[in-house]
C-alpha cells in the first residue's frame, strides 16, 4: 500500500482548538499562518494523534498528556484525518472524551516510527533535537539506532549479534539459558544428595518402629489378632469390630437425646393442681378478650383510617402488624418526607422570588442604560476637540475682529470676542468630561446587565413547575396531617397492642396446661419403650417415672463412655496406619531417589560440556559479526548522513567556518555513542570544536538541528512523502530563510515530498507564499490562516494556489 498525499483534516475542541475547523490539505505545498495561541501546534498535534495514537513530543513533556487533549469545558472532540492511498482514502479518527481516547484505525508500528522521527518536527523539539541524539545514542532502542538500522538494512546482522550477545558473559547465559543454572544446580547438588537421602531415612525408620509398638499396644487393648513385626497388615476383621463400636455409639448417643427430651417433658408436667390453674386462666382469656372487644369498638376505626393514610403515601413500604412498631415507623418516614418536601417547596419558592427580582432589576438596568445613551447621544462627541481649538484660538485674538472670519464681534453688542471664546471653551471641556463619567456608567450598567441575564438563565433552567409545585404542597398537607392523626391516637394505638400481646399470652398459656394433663401417661410409655430397646431391667408400674429415668440414664452413659473410649482407639489406631503406610511410602521414594539421582547426575555433567562447547562457537560467531558489522556502519555513517547533513548545513548557513557532524567511535558499533563535534569546513578534524552548543551561534545551531532532521528524513527510503516543520524558523536572519525557502521548494518539487509548514509571523508567512508559490501545471499550494471569531471558535481560512502560466512575457 503506497501513502500519498495527506488529504484533509476535521477537528472539534482539540487542545486550544474550540468548536469544528476543517482544512484542506490535498496539496504539494501547506503553508499554515496564525498568532501565538491560534491553534498551529494544535493543528498538527492533531495530525501525529489522529494517525499514530499519540503525541510524542507532549509525552516527554507530561505522561498524563492525554487528559489536557480535550479542550477545556468541553464534553467531547475529535481529531479525523484523511490520507491518500494509491485509489482511495484511507480515514484516521481519534474520538475524545473527558476520561478517554479511542481510535478507530491506526499506521503500522514501522511507519508510527517513521513519522515521529523521519515525517514530523514539533517546535518543541527543534531546540532539543542534538541533544536528543547525543543523549539517547547508547540505547540499542534510540532514535539513532533504528535510523543506522533502517539506512543499512542490518536487521539480520543485528539479529544474530543480539541473539548471540548473551555469550559474552556466563551470567546473561544462565538468565537467558534457563536450563543453564538448573544443570549448574544440580551437578552440585547431586554430588551430595544421596548422602542426604540417607540421613533423611533414618529418623522416618525409628519412627516406624516407634508407631508400629504403639499399634501393637491398642490392638491388644482392643482383643483384635495381629502380627506383632506387621501390625498394619491385619485381616478385614478389625474394620468389622471397628464398624460395630461406631454404630452402637452412634445408637446410645440418639437413646440420650430422647431422654433427655422426656426428661423436659416430665419437668413440664409436674404441676398436680392443673385443673384449677386451667380454670383461672380460662378466666383471663375471656376478661382479655372482652377488654380487646371494647378496644376495638372505639378505636379500630381511627386506627384503620391512620393505617390506610399512611399506606397511601408509602405504597411501596410494607408495615408492620405491630400497632407500636406501625406507629414509629410511619412518624419516622412522616417525618422524614415532610421535611424533605418543605425544603424543596421553600427552595422553589425562594428561586421563583429571586426570578422576579432579577428580571425587575433587569428592566430597570436597560431603561437606565437607554437613558445613559441618550444622554451621550445629546452630547457632541468632538466636544473635547472643540474645546482645545478655541483655547488655541483665544491666543489670537487681540481686539474683538474675530482672526477666522474677520468679522467684528463689537456690532453684537454683546461683551468682548475674548470673553465670549473662553466661555464657549469652559462649555465644551464641562461637556467632554460629562461624556467620559457616562461612558463609565453605560460600561457599568451593561455588565451589571450581563450578569443579570446570566442569573435569570440559571434560575429558569430550575424553575420548578406550578403543577408540581402544587402536588408537593398537596402532598405536605396530607402528611402533617397525617402527623397529627398519628400523634392523637398514638396512646390508643400502644393501648391496644398491649391489650393484643396480653389476649395472645393467656391463650398460650392455657394451651400448655390443658396439654400437660395427658401427657404424664405418654412420658411412662416412652420410658419404658427407651428401656426395652436399650435392653434395661425395671419393675414395671411401681418405679415413678422420675426414678425409672434416672436409672435409664445411668446405664445409657455407662454404655456411651465405654463405647467411646473404643471409638477414640479405632481413630488412633487408624491415623498409626496411615502415618505408617506414609513413613513406608517415604523410604521406598527415598531409596528410588538415590538409585535415580545418580544416574541423572552423569546426564547433567554431559550436558552442561555440550552447553559450553556452543557457548564457545557462539562467542567467536559474534565476534565475527561484529567486524563485520562496525566496518559497515562506519564507512556509510560517515559517507552518507554526515555528507548529507554538511551539505544541508551549508545551503542554509554557506557562511560557517564549523559545520555539525557525528563522530564514530572506533571501537564496537553495536552500543552506538556517536559524539556531535564541529569540524572545520576547511581544516577537516585538525581544526575540530567542541559540541554544536558550544561553536554555533543560537541561530546556526537551530539550522543544525532543523538541517540533521531533513538529512535523517531523506536519508532512508520513502516510506511516508510528508515533512511537516511546525514553527521551524528560529533566530534566522533573511539569508537563512531564503536558503531555507530554496531547501522547501527543492523538496516539495524535485524530491516529491508534500511540505506542511506552520509559521507565527506574518510577513515570513507572505515570503513563503510567494517562494512556494505553484511552478508547474501539476503544482499546487494551500495557504490555512488560523483566527478566533467573536465568540472565541476557532476559524480556518483556507486559500489554494495553483499554477497560472505568465501570458505578459510572452505578448511582449
Amino acid at each position: 500500500m503506497t501513502y500519498g498525499h495527506l488529504h484533509s483534516i476535521d477537528l472539534e475542541n482539540f487542545r486550544s482548538i474550540r468548536g469544528h475547523v476543517h482544512a484542506p490539505l490535498d496539496a504539494k505545498v501547506v503553508l499554515v499562518h496564525g498568532e501565538n495561541g491560534a491553534g498551529k501546534t494544535s493543528l498538527l498535534s492533531a495530525i501525529e494523534l489522529a494517525l499514530t495514537g499519540q503525541i510524542d513530543a507532549l509525552r516527554r513533556a507530561d505522561p498524563n498528556y492525554e487528559m489536557q487533549l480535550l479542550h477545556k469545558r468541553k464534553t467531547n472532540g475529535y481529531a479525523e484525518i484523511n490520507v491518500s492511498l494509491d485509489h482511495d482514502l484511507a480515514r484516521y479518527r481519534a474520538d475524545l472524551t473527558e476520561q478517554t481516547i479511542s481510535f478507530e484505525e491506526r499506521l503500522p508500528v514501522e511507519l508510527t516510527e517513521f513519522f515521529v522521527e523521519r515525517a514530523y518536527l514539533p517546535q518543541s523539539l527543534l531546540g532539543q533535537l542534538l541533544q536528543i541524539y547525543q543523549e539517547a545514542g547508547s540505547d540499542v532502542d534510540s532514535p539513532l539506532a533504528r535510523f543506522v538500522s533502517n539506512l543499512l538494512g542490518l536487521d539480520r546482522l543485528d539479529a544474530l549479534e543480539i541473539g548471540l550477545s548473551p555469550l559474552q558473559d556466563l551470567r546473561n547465559v544462565r538468565r537467558v539459558i534457563n536450563r543453564w543454572s538448573i544443570v549448574e544446580n544440580e551437578i552440585s547438588r547431586l554430588k551430595t544428595i544421596i548422602q542426604d537421602q540417607f540421613r533423611t531415612k533414618e529418623p522416618i525408620a525409628e519412627d516406624l518402629a516407634a508407631k508400629r509398638s504403639n499399634l501393637v499396644a491398642i490392638y491388644a487393648a482392643l482383643e483384635v489378632e495381629h502380627d506383632e513385626k506387621l501390625p498394619e497388615e491385619a485381616a478385614p476383621t478389625p474394620d468389622e469390630i471397628r464398624i460395630e463400636d461406631e454404630n452402637r455409639l452412634a445408637k446410645v448417643t440418639d437413646e440420650l437425646r430422647l431422654l433427655a427430651s422426656i426428661r423436659r417433658d416430665i419437668s413440664d408436667s409436674l404441676d398436680s393442681d392443673t385443673h384449677d390453674i386451667e380454670v383461672k386462666l380460662a378466666e383471663h382469656v375471656e376478661n382479655t378478650e372482652e377488654a380487646l372487644r371494647i378496644w376495638r369498638e372505639a378505636h379500630e376505626d381511627i386506627a384503620s383510617d391512620v393505617r390506610l393514610r399512611v399506606e397511601a403515601i408509602f405504597p411501596n413500604v410494607d408495615f408492620a402488624t405491630d400497632l407500636v412498631a406501625f406507629r414509629n415507623e410511619a412518624k419516622r418516614l412522616l417525618s422524614a418526607e415532610q421535611n424533605q418536601l418543605n425544603n424543596r417547596v421553600q427552595r422553589a419558592r425562594q428561586e421563583a422570588k429571586q426570578l422576579t427580582d432579577a428580571r425587575e432589576q433587569l428592566e430597570v438596568a436597560n431603561a437606565q442604560l437607554r437613558t445613559i445613551d441618550k444622554e451621550v447621544s445629546a452630547i457632541a462627541s468632538n466636544a473635547g476637540a472643540l474645546s482645545t481649538i478655541f483655547a488655541e484660538i483665544s491666543n489670537f485674538i487681540v481686539d474683538d475682529n474675530c482672526p477666522v472670519c474677520g468679522r467684528d464681534y463689537a456690532e453684537l453688542e454683546e461683551g468682548s470676542l475674548r470673553e465670549h471664546v473662553h466661555n464657549r471653551a469652559l462649555a465644551l471641556s464641562s461637556s467632554a468630561e460629562r461624556l467620559i463619567l457616562l461612558g463609565r456608567s453605560r460600561n457599568d450598567h451593561k455588565d451589571s446587565i450581563d450578569r443579570l441575564v446570566q442569573t435569570i438563565d440559571g434560575l429558569e433552567s430550575s424553575q420548578v413547575h406550578m403543577e408540581v409545585l402544587a402536588r408537593m404542597d398537596r402532598r405536605a398537607g396530607a402528611i402533617t396531617l397525617t402527623l397529627r392523626l398519628l400523634e392523637e391516637v398514638g396512646p390508643r394505638l400502644e393501648d391496644g397492642q398491649q391489650l393484643i400481646e396480653a389476649n395472645v399470652a393467656a391463650q398460650r398459656a392455657l394451651a400448655n396446661v390443658r396439654l400437660r394433663s395427658s401427657r404424664r401417661l405418654a412420658i411412662r410409655e416412652n420410658l419404658n419403650d427407651l428401656a426395652r430397646s436399650a435392653e434395661i431391667s425395671y419393675e414395671g408400674q411401681s418405679d415413678t417415672i422420675e426414678a425409672l429415668a434416672s436409672r435409664i440414664e445411668l446405664t445409657l452413659t455407662k454404655t456411651r463412655d465405654h463405647t467411646s473410649k473404643r471409638v477414640r482407639s479405632w481413630a488412633e489406631a487408624r491415623g498409626i496406619i496411615h502415618d505408617i503406610r506414609n513413613s513406608k511410602e517415604r523410604i521406598s521414594v527415598i531409596d528410588s531417589t538415590i538409585a535415580e539421582y545418580e544416574f541423572q547426575l552423569k546426564d547433567y555433567e554431559s550436558a552442561l560440556q555440550r552447553g559450553k562447547n556452543l557457548r564457545t562457537e557462539g562467542r567467536r560467531i559474534r565476534n565475527a559479526v561484529d567486524e563485520v558489522r562496525s566496518a559497515i556502519i562506519r564507512r556509510e555513517f560517515n559517507d552518507r548522513l554526515n555528507k548529507l547533513w554538511r551539505d544541508l548545513f551549508l545551503r542554509l548557513a554557506p557562511s560557517e567556518e564549523f559545520v555539525p557532524a557525528f563522530r564514530i567511535p572506533q571501537s564496537e558499533t553495536r552500543r552506538l555513542q556517536p559524539k556531535l563535534y564541529t569540524p572545520h569546513r576547511d581544516l577537516g578534524d585538525e581544526g575540530a570544536g567542541g559540541t554544536p552548543g558550544a561553536m554555533l551561534s543560537a541561530g546556526n545551531l537551530n539550522t543544525a538541528a532543523l538541517t540533521l532532521f531533513v538529512a535523517l528524513h531523506l536519508s532512508v527510503s520513502v516510506q511516508l512523502p510528508w515533512l511537516i516543520l511546525d514553527d521551524p524558523v528560529q533566530s534566522m536572519d533573511d539569508i537563512h530563510i531564503a536558503h531555507f525557502s530554496s531547501l522547501l521548494r527543492t523538496l516539495s518539487k524535485e524530491h516529491a515530498r508534500q511540505v506542511i509548514i506552520a509559521v507565527h509571523d506574518r510577513q515570513l508567512f507572505e515570503y513563503l507564499r510567494l517562494e512556494l508559490s505553484p511552478a508547474f501545471a501539476d503544482d499546487s499550494l494551500i495557504t490555512l490562516e488560523l483566527t478566533r471569531s467573536s465568540i472565541r471558535d476557532t476559524q480556518c481560512i483556507s486559500n489554494r494556489y495553483s499554477f497560472q502560466e505568465e501570458t505578459a512575457l510572452r505578448i511582449a
